[in-house]
């Protein structure tokens, strides 16, 4: 799923694609953010943050 994030496909777009529904898709990007230690931040985007360890890894 990060990988479509890395798309710069939103919520909405992943659900359709992977026939889920959006609120799944919700669940697991925020799984994401917690397996990366990416906390809210007013300061931050954390989509950007998990493609940017996406392209890392």
């Amino acid at each position: 799923m990060l990988g479509l994030i890395a798309e710069g496909m939103s919520n909405r777009a992943i659900a359709t694609r992977i026939f889920v529904t959006e609120r799944t898709v919700e669940a697991h990007v925020t799984q994401i953010f917690q397996k990366l230690e990416l906390p809210q931040s007013a300061d931050q985007h954390r989509r950007v943050l998990a493609v940017l360890a996406f392209l890392r890894a």
